[in-house]
């Protein structure tokens, strides 16, 4: 069986409802989300389905339709980060030292063909892309301003299906500037044994469901099927709270990762009078208008 603080010896007692249904609730509680939370989604969830350096941008979209009938209450998109470049973080290893030639062809006997990163895109969203990948601002205007036959050589590091380090491969990047201010990114690697995927990293979508207790398993489960069979992806996010044991596990083994419903609560219950974002002006004004805050700090009082 899975422990979990997610499971429930017994059932909880129904919340009762007034106005608007605790799942609109959520939704809005999605929808002002703020970009922590969000990557908290995908790190903090059972299991989880990302750790924090393979993740890169996150969005959400709330109320997506589904192809056939009803709709998924968020849809989750975020860059899944395969492979980072030798330092551009403090965690990310140095570049190899290789002190003879040897050693370099040791770890780099394989080649790619010339892939397009960037097609005739214009020059603000070459150096962009080049800046999310790690690279700093004199290797982007290096890359940029290659000669016709020139080169930049880096030391990459893949990431494997558990998030670690591989061994290092080389990637070879060169740029075609257009006199229309347009620019064109192409690259080719050398690694040992397994090509790396990607660039630096792949949208990912997955749904996120919040769980309905007066559905059962096995309809709840249908819904999150039919959400990942709309979105292409094996993975979903349930959000729930006080699920059974079995329920948990079941979930769990259905490839459903699952999170606190309780870390939603709040996003709507902002009340600035309790509120510890010292910077903001309505901190501590009894009278401010605001009802739901996606910077809300609950101020810790202690029992």
């Amino acid at each position: 069986m899975v422990s979990s603080p997610l499971a429930s010896s017994s059932p909880s007692p129904q919340r009762q409802q007034v106005g608007r249904p605790a799942a609109a609730d959520h939704q809005l509680a999605l929808a002002v989300a703020d970009d922590a939370f969000l990557r908290s989604l995908l790190t903090d969830s059972l299991p989880a389905i990302a750790r924090p350096h393979e993740i890169g941008s996150v969005t959400v979209e709330v109320g997506v339709p589904l192809p056939t009938q009803g709709r998924m209450d968020a849809v989750l998109t975020f860059e899944h980060i395969n492979c980072v470049l030798a330092g551009s973080y403090p965690e990310a290893p140095p570049p190899p030292n290789l002190s003879n030639h040897r050693q370099y062809e040791a770890i780099t006997p394989c080649h790619s063909d010339l892939s397009t990163l960037a097609h005739n895109v214009p020059l603000t969203e070459a150096e962009a892309l080049l800046a999310r990948s790690g690279f700093t601002d004199s290797d982007i205007q290096h890359i940029l301003n290659l000669p016709n036959q020139g080169w930049h050589k880096s030391w990459w590091y893949s990431l494997t299906a558990e998030g670690f380090l591989t061994v290092p491969f080389q990637r070879s990047i060169r740029s075609r500037c257009y006199t229309d201010g347009t620019v064109t990114l192409q690259f080719k690697d050398h690694y040992a044994q397994q090509r790396p995927e990607g660039f630096h990293s792949q949208p990912q979508k997955l749904p996120v469901i919040v769980h309905s207790a007066q559905v059962s398993f096995c309809d709840n489960l249908a819904h999150i099927n039919l959400s990942r069979q709309a979105l292409a992806t094996p993975q979903a996010i349930l959000i729930a709270d006080d699920l059974s044991e079995l329920e948990v596990e079941g979930y769990i083994r259905q490839n459903v990762s699952l999170y606190r419903q309780r870390s939603l609560e709040h996003l709507l219950n902002a009340n600035c009078r309790s509120c510890g974002q010292a910077k903001c002006p309505l901190q501590g004004v009894d009278s401010s208008p605001v009802l739901a805050c996606r910077s809300f700090k609950p101020i810790d009082v202690g029992v």
